[in-house]
């Protein structure tokens, strides 16, 4: 056992988040944390890590354990990626320095040299067992693997704060602790660097708990997903996959049990008056007698709660008439952007009801190939075609709003009109009583995209286009937009790098690479 919480329980400001939570971490253990936002994930990272107190309960940590995490404040330091890493392993760098000393030893003519060369042995072994020899080509291999191969010798203050949050999780990788702590690791991959650190994370000896919402991360790499659910964890064997189907399976049998418990609360509530009302009928002690045992078995019940139903935050998207067969003609279609050449003669065709990914490597041209469709952007060779009656929806990467001090009640009266109304549309949109009068620039990045998803589902559309739509959701609110998009029947084109919704939801790709744009099955 590394880490050991025992019912352990956490407030903020008075309301419980954690109430009796249990949770241990042993040897090679592979974790997936979700849970809805809010419910605590990083918190109790806060609180394993002992960053955070407890009102009750006991954590214990086993004597030595190591434990890896990057840290939420982010070191500034004149030093290259690579020598921040390197100088981590003080360890390491205090036997070099003696190797050092005893080399420089064994050059003076006076020296006992069977004396040094027997310490220095036993130092050279030190230090290959700590993988001292390794340690330059591990760095060098993590930060290309993570995508840094440019930056291993920038200076850690010249980084982004992306770059240089995967300069520290390939730190916590390199140093091999005991337990890796890891939020959300993918956020700053590309698909490479995912790809990489799955494969890592698989082969690792440490054990890990990772808070992700890529569930095609989770599937690849945990053989456990523990979630957090009304401030207790709920243990599922498997990966995401399985965790989705034993889930679902637990809520039926927690749907079946609670209606038998409330059915037998019924009847012995109906057998308690019936004996009620015979023993003063027939002035029968005996009745009454029998009427209070039932009344204390019914105390003495362990309720079983009924599940939670999460609220549908999304309704169906309104379509207009259906779009002519053909709705995107592409022909012998080229673009160039600055001096670098993204396609050139390409051919394509999307067909009404067709559901199509766009997809290639970072910078091969797929934002640009959205806009061109969208007629934002205008080809340097060949044209695009539309099909008839196409009613065009359109959710960007990087979203607007006119006024982000503006209230989302004011924003949404703009086009419902009535408050009521109104009200009625935010809360069909996960807006309730209390976050009506939230300013838009205060919500999250998921909260942006319900309330941009609610202005253009008012529309009627029959061609959704949509630019990394997961981007910032929490798993829960992807799983509402594929359940959204399932009752889609027009034509969807988007770009997405979520692996797990491209494979549920589109059958086709248009691959951008080598300078073309083909049309391909999904899966060839």
């Amino acid at each position: 056992m590394y880490i050991q919480a025992n019912k352990i329980s956490k407030n903020f400001s008075g309301t419980p988040l954690f109430e009796n939570l249990t949770l241990q971490i042993n040897e090679n253990e592979k974790i997936g944390l979700v849970g809805q936002n809010g419910t605590g994930k990083t918190t109790l990272f806060q609180l394993l890590l002992g960053i955070e107190g407890i009102e009750e309960g006991v954590i214990s940590r086993k004597k030595g354990v190591s434990i890896g995490w990057v840290p939420q404040q982010l070191t500034m330091s004149d030093r290259t990626a690579f020598e921040y890493i390197s100088h981590s392993f003080v360890g390491l760098h205090e036997l070099q320095a003696q190797l050092h000393h005893y080399e420089a030893k064994m050059m003076e003519t006076t020296a006992d040299l069977e004396r040094i060369l027997a310490y220095y042995g036993r130092l050279q072994q030190q230090f290959e067992e700590q993988g001292g020899y390794q340690l330059n080509d591990r760095i060098v291999t993590t930060l290309k693997g993570l995508g840094l191969a440019e930056q291993i010798q920038t200076p850690l203050h010249q980084l982004s704060g992306g770059e240089r949050v995967r300069v520290e999780l390939a730190k916590i990788l390199i140093q091999e602790n005991d337990v890796l702590l890891l939020d959300e690791p993918t956020n700053h991959l590309d698909l490479a660097g995912i790809q990489w650190l799955e494969n890592y994370l698989k082969t690792t000896k440490s054990s890990f708990i990772v808070i992700s919402h890529d569930r095609a991360f989770l599937d690849a790499v945990t053989k456990r997903i523990i979630e957090i659910e009304d401030g207790q964890l709920i243990n599922y064997p498997g990966n995401y996959s399985r965790y989705i189907e034993l889930k679902n399976a637990r809520m039926v049998e927690l749907s079946k049990n609670y209606e038998l418990q409330q059915k037998e609360i019924q009847r012995i509530k109906r057998m308690i008056h019936r004996y009620r009302q015979w023993g003063n009928e027939g002035d029968n002690e005996a009745f009454f007698k029998k009427a209070k045992e039932l009344e204390r078995r019914l105390e003495k019940m362990i309720l079983v709660k009924a599940p939670d139903v999460p609220k549908k935050r999304l309704r169906a998207i309104d379509q207009a008439s259906r779009s002519g067969k053909e709705v995107i003609i592409a022909q012998q279609i080229g673009k160039i952007m600055g001096e670098k050449l993204l396609f050139t003669e390409s051919d394509f065709a999307i067909y009404r009801g067709e559901r199509v990914a766009i997809v290639g490597e970072n910078g091969s041209g797929k934002t640009t190939l959205l806009r061109l469709i969208m007629n934002q952007e205008i080809v340097d060779e060949g044209q695009i075609k539309y099909g008839a009656s196409l009613k065009l929806g359109y959710l960007p990467q990087q979203l607007t709003f006119p006024d982000t001090n503006q209230r989302i009640l004011s924003y949404t009266k703009m086009f419902i009109g009535e408050e009521q109304k109104a009200r009625q549309m935010l809360a069909q949109h996960g807006f309730f009583r209390e976050d009506v009068t939230k300013r838009i620039g205060d919500l999250s990045g998921g909260e942006q995209v319900r309330l941009y998803l609610m202005r253009l589902l008012q529309q009627k559309i029959n061609f959704l286009i949509l630019d990394e739509p997961t981007n910032h959701l929490d798993i829960y609110v992807r799983e509402e937009i594929e359940a959204l998009l399932a009752s889609f029947t027009g034509t969807i084109l988007a770009v997405t790098h979520d692996r797990y919704f491209l494979k549920k939801n589109f059958e086709t790709r248009l691959q951008i690479a080598d300078e073309q744009i083909q049309k391909l099955p999904l899966d060839d």
